[in-house]
């Protein structure tokens, strides 16, 4: 009878506990807790009204588009307005930014808040095409593509990742410990020169191809429109 009574009144204690307390779920398990785990389900999609981003999209052609078309001496084609990446292409970037810097961190007994971590677009333009093989051999795999080959000169985009200290937001490498302190600045061949030179690489993303990615090669890099074509018909008619 004391036994039957007990079991009740702790049944009863741990339901009005479960009650109270309900157990929270997990909205993205993982097998392993070194692993990054993202769900934004709960946080409202972005967005913009389409008359905004057309706008946009109509002032950059009409002024600094068409002031670089004008004004370029290097080619007499238009120059590209936009640049597409698949969506493995950024979903991979982003997460070895998180899971490197973490893990290298870690390993200098340090611990990285996802929260100031981010990343920098540097509007660039591609080299010379004589110089992708002798000196830019990253760019080298372009040659031979009759699209790819008119990247020559061309407007493109590089993503570099960042790290917050203090009120700065620092451009840095999540495989070299040593940038965490102060970004890429003040290492050695970073720093900027009339005559940059240097084989030294960092964490970054541009249309150059990947060719450590298991799938279809031809989906791992970014595409200027123009000169692609296809990867434009379906975007703002700039």
């Amino acid at each position: 009878m004391i036994t039957t009574l007990l079991l009740i009144t702790v049944a009863i204690a741990f339901g009005v506990y479960i009650y109270n307390f309900p157990p929270k779920k997990n909205p993205c398990p993982c097998e392993a807790s070194s692993k990054i785990c993202m769900d934004y389900s709960k946080e409202n999609i972005s967005e913009l009204r389409v008359d905004l981003i057309h706008t946009m999209v109509r002032g950059y052609k009409e002024n600094q588009l068409n002031f670089i078309n004008q004004h370029t001496d290097f080619k007499p084609k238009e120059d590209s307005h936009s640049i597409w990446f698949d969506l493995e292409t950024l979903k991979k970037f982003l997460y070895h930014i998180e899971k490197t810097t973490k893990d290298t961190a870690a390993l200098n007994q340090k611990e990285i808040d996802s929260k100031n971590l981010g990343v920098r677009i540097y509007y660039s333009t591609y080299p010379e095409k004589e110089t992708w093989k002798s000196k830019y051999q990253d760019l080298s795999l372009f040659l031979g593509d009759t699209e790819k080959e008119q990247y020559e000169h061309m407007h493109t985009l590089v993503v570099i990742p960042t790290i917050r200290k203090e009120d700065k937001n620092l451009d840095f490498n999540p495989l070299e410990y040593s940038t965490y302190a102060n970004g890429l600045y003040d290492q050695p061949g970073y720093v900027v020169t009339n005559t940059i030179s240097t084989i030294k690489k960092t964490v970054a993303l541009n249309a150059k191809l990947d060719t450590s990615y298991s799938g279809t090669g031809a989906q791992n890099h970014g595409t200027l429109i123009p000169p692609a074509s296809n990867g434009g018909q379906g975007g703002f008619g700039i």
